[in-house]
Formats: structure tokens, sequence, C-alpha cells
């Protein structure tokens, strides 16, 4: 969702697992709405609606993550491993081992479960060390799944991007290219292949600033200024389908799909 994309395409090979899923709504946090989600616009909000942050550990420290739900992904996308415990004592979150900045970080998170044997009393388990240990005394099960989760991690001084909607600026985190099979819901968004300064992309859905809690896969719609067009600043929709209807721009819609999250 960079100010300058170029087009991709992705082979496709649908991966769905459902194995553990009513189970992951529960202790993943993830909503049946988000899990359900279909690609279809979604209606204009009128309000300013925040999306909850969710806490998990690092490494012993606490972190916190929006939870967007499952994801249905075609092969060749970059995971990480997330574990989640079954029978969790109080104050268990979810555990990743690696975190915005690092060479292996994700927001797509694969699912381990982590299940306690009979008759072990349920402990904290803060990192993958901790999971590790667990398992060496023989307390712990870990069970991985085909089950992955998009939660990108918030901070660590992630870039803010700018995009405009509806006359307004907005924020995302640009979390690259995603190769998505059918059945996620992704919005469109207009990008400018030979815009003025300051010009951004551009989402179709009216979002108020400050908005997070949204889909946050985005299908990419290359926009041209046609030669000899008066190029301007574009931050709505309508002004694009304007110059559409003028003759001044072109629209062409791509395979590409971006993971861009909307952040505060």
């Amino acid at each position: 969702m960079r100010d300058s994309v170029k087009e991709r395409s992705f082979p496709e090979e649908e991966d769905h697992v459902k194995k553990f899923v009513a189970l992951l709504v529960v202790i993943v946090g993830v909503s049946a709405v988000a899990a359900a989600a279909v690609a279809a616009p979604v209606a204009a909000r009128p309000a300013v609606a925040k999306k909850a942050v969710t806490p998990g550990f690092y490494r012993g420290r606490t972190i916190g993550y929006f939870d967007f739900g499952p994801i249905k992904l075609e092969a060749g996308n970059k995971l990480a491993p997330l574990w989640t415990v079954t029978d969790p004592a109080t104050g268990q979150h979810n555990i990743v081992d690696t975190v915005p900045g690092q060479a292996d970080y994700s927001p797509l998170w694969q699912i381990n479960m982590v299940t306690f044997k009979s008759g072990v009393t349920p402990y904290l388990l803060k990192s993958k060390a901790d999971v590790d240990a667990a398992v060496n005394k023989g307390d712990i099960t870990v069970t991985a799944t085909k089950t992955v989760v998009n939660c990108p991690v918030l901070g660590f001084g992630q870039k803010r991007v700018a995009g405009f909607s509806a006359g307004k600026t907005i924020h995302y985190y640009d979390l690259g290219p995603v190769k998505v099979a059918p059945g996620n819901a992704v919005l469109p968004l207009v990008a400018l292949t030979n815009g003025v300064a300051g010009q951004h992309n551009i989402t179709k859905e009216t979002i108020a600033p400050g908005a997070t809690d949204y889909p946050p896969l985005w299908g990419i719609v290359m926009a041209t200024w046609k030669a000899g067009a008066h190029k301007r600043l574009l931050t709505s929709y309508a002004q694009v389908t304007a110059a559409r209807a003028a003759g001044e721009l072109t629209l062409r819609k791509t395979s590409l799909v971006v993971n861009c999250p909307l952040v505060p």
C-alpha cells in the first residue's frame, strides 16, 4: 500500500483448515465475523471504529496486536509461529518469538496448539523458551496446525503511511503484498502511477481518520494520468471517478493484494 506500487501475479493454491477452528475462535480471540468475511464492499462507518488491541507475550514481555482472524492463503507466504494454550492459567496470552524489525517477522502467524498434560496444573508460559522448557519437562504437548491468522504487532518503530479517504488523511502500516486465496475481504485501493507531489493512495470506502477497525487487505487499482491531462492532487474516490469520466485518467484493476492495517 505504498504510494508507488507495481503489479504482481501469484499462483493459485488454496489451503483450508477446519481442525481447531472452533477452539481458535475462543483462544486466539478471533471473531466469527472476521472468520466469515468475504470479498465484498464494506459499508461506510459513521463513527471512528476502533479495533481492540489484543495482548500477547514476546520473550517474557507483553506486546499488543490487532487480531483480524484467520486468513485464507495461497502457497509462498512468509509465516511466523504462534503458540496458543488450550487450557491456560489465568493471565495467559498467545506467544510469539519475533516482532517488527526482525528478519523473521511476519504478521501472518501459523498456530501451534499447546496443551498441558493430565495431572499438570497449568502455569504461565511467556516465551518460546518457556514452551520448550515445558516440553522438555514433559508438562505439555505442542500440536502444529495449518491455521494462519493475520495479527499485525503494533509499535516497534513501524512507520505510519498516509493515505486519503473522502478528502481526509488516514494512516496505516504497509506490511507488503500477500498471496491470498478466495474468500477474504479485499477492498479496492487506488494507487496513482504518475501522481503529483503529495499524492497518496486512495480508498473507495469512506474511512474516518483515526479508525482502526477495518479489513486490512487491499486490492490495488492502478490509476494513470493520460498524456496532456491536468495532473492534480486527488484525495477522494469521487475525484478519481470524475477524472476518469472526463477522459483524463485510466483505471486498471490488478491482482496485487497488500496487507495494510489502519493505525491511529
